[in-house]
């Protein structure tokens, strides 16, 4: 136990030693720099002996402070193409923000155009929801009994019919579309007056039902609703016929339609606020 304070002091003064050895040895080569000196060879081999050693130390500094540069300078450019990929993200966002209001514009330009036109009552609505299930075709308006919204009312835009109103709440209406399957609207062909009942087939197109084999349907034709039945203004277009298929087995054609509206880009749309309807509301 009393050896430790002996040892620890031993330790101290070789340490000491060693460092007044190196001291020495360094002022031995200054001072042999200038004149010759008998240290001559003593100065060759130290600097032999430390010359690796402050080589390897000078290069692993020099590495050391490069890598650290690299680190820092491609640290700056990471920040750098962040910032630059967040400014062309917001370019985009913004860019996309102004077409779409471009877009909404000209659409509600074209509804406003078509409104004074038809000279109708309406009230303008957004479609926010679609119920596309197996059994129905409908939409959702942000528009309902608060703004006078009923039962019936037909729902049209600037391209032809969309569908009528069948279910109203305060705040919002359930509309029909034109391609439900349970949809049926009296119609006639605008050029030469056929009449027929279109009904909706589930998909994206309609069928003319009960034109007679022997009246004259042509692809192309514009159908229009007749007016009869009170649901929809007489004039407004329904669709365009696509297909025509005269080699059915029965007495009618099989008459395709295309509906006027495209349900797959609608948003806005237009109520007639007028039912003339002389159906009873279920």
């Amino acid at each position: 136990m009393n050896n430790k304070p002996d040892d620890l002091s031993h330790r101290r003064l070789h340490l000491l030693i060693l460092v007044v050895s190196i001291l020495l040895i360094f002022i031995l080569i200054s001072a042999s720099i200038r004149d010759q000196h008998p240290l001559r060879p003593l100065e060759a081999m130290v600097v032999k002996a430390t010359a690796p050693v402050f080589n390897l130390f000078h290069e692993s500094v020099a590495l050391v402070s490069r890598i650290w540069r690299g680190y820092i300078y491609l640290v700056g450019v990471q920040a750098e193409n962040e910032r630059l990929k967040l400014q062309a993200q917001e370019s985009l966002s913004k860019e996309a923000l102004y077409q779409e209001t471009l877009l909404e514009k000209e659409r509600l330009r074209q509804l406003l155009e078509f409104k004074n036109q038809a000279a109708l009552p309406v009230t303008g609505a957004r479609i926010i929801g679609f119920d596309f299930s197996i059994w129905f075709k409908c939409a959702f308006l942000d528009k309902g009994s608060n703004d006078g919204l009923k039962w019936g009312m037909p729902v049209i835009n600037a391209a032809g019919v969309v569908g009528r109103v069948v279910q109203v709440y305060p705040e919002y209406a359930k509309v029909l579309l034109l391609i439900d399957r349970t949809s049926a609207v009296d119609a006639i062909v605008q050029r030469n007056r056929v009449r027929g009942i279109l009904n909706g087939v589930g998909a994206n197109r309609c069928f003319l039902r009960y034109i007679h084999k022997n009246q004259d349907v042509q692809v192309g034709d514009v159908i229009l609703a007749s007016g009869l039945g009170g649901v929809f203004p007489r004039g407004m277009v329904l669709g365009t016929v696509t297909a025509v298929d005269k080699k059915v087995p029965g007495l009618f054609q099989e008459v395709e339609v295309e509906p006027a509206a495209d349900y797959t880009r609608l948003e806005e749309v237009l109520v007639v606020k007028t039912v003339q309807t002389v159906l009873s509301k279920p």
